[in-house]
């Protein structure tokens, strides 16, 4: 016995159906070309970013850091309460600046002993919170470093700054400029966040002292 009780949809209306479904189809696909394609065109305007003069916020001020090891502490006779030696330091570990203005930091490292990255700290060497998402090596914009090659990292988590930095070439210096400009104020703490300290972890000893590899960046109105 045939059922009655359900009809089959007739042929104009299976037609509209199909082709409706196209049109959603074809509307989904365009979508997610757009999408791609506004993707590229961000990628290329931070690339061009990279290699034309950057924008600029408000006045260009200049903050400079080295990170100096024990070896070159003691050439230099920094005296410090832990003795030369106690690890590699930042100099200048705490500075301020004024909300808006684009800030050109300059890292000079020495310390050419990487620290690799493992496990979640493998996010640390990528370049984040900086003008076109770049830093600079010796000249060359780069936007991460090999986990094998990062010695150390500027962090400051409250600004969504951090800036791994390459080991030095054996006795020479690498230095890594990157710009960026805070939009909110306060005191924000900035650390080091490769394993380059001591105990079980790396972590201990100069990673959690104020001066070594750890800071304060202030920033007003």
């Amino acid at each position: 016995m045939s059922d009655t009780g359900a009809r089959r949809p007739s042929t104009p209306i299976v037609v509209v159906a199909v082709l409706a479904s196209i049109v959603v189809g074809l509307g989904v696909s365009v979508a997610l070309v757009a999408g791609i394609a506004r993707g590229v065109r961000a990628g290329a305007e931070s690339l061009t970013s990279s290699v034309t003069p950057l924008p600029t916020h408000g006045p260009t001020v200049t903050e400079s850091m080295q990170i100096l090891t024990g070896e070159v502490q003691a050439k230099r006779h920094i005296i410090t309460p832990y003795g030369a030696g106690f690890g590699p330091m930042y100099t200048n570990a705490s500075w301020s600046v004024k909300a808006g203005d684009t800030v050109v930091l300059r890292i000079r490292s020495y310390d050419d002993g990487p620290a690799p990255l493992t496990g979640a700290q493998t996010m640390f060497d990528r370049v984040e919170g900086t003008v076109g998402g770049i830093e600079t090596v010796d000249g060359k914009p780069v936007r991460q470093i090999a986990n094998d090659q990062v010695a150390h990292t500027f962090t400051v988590v409250g600004l969504g700054l951090n800036l791994p930095i390459p080991a030095a070439p054996t006795g020479k210096y690498v230095t890594v400029v990157a710009r960026f400009v805070p939009q909110k104020t306060g005191v924000f703490i900035w650390q080091c966040y490769a394993p380059c300290g001591s105990g079980p972890n790396f972590m201990g000893g100069p990673m959690a002292v104020e001066a070594w590899m750890e800071g304060k960046v202030q920033v007003v109105r």
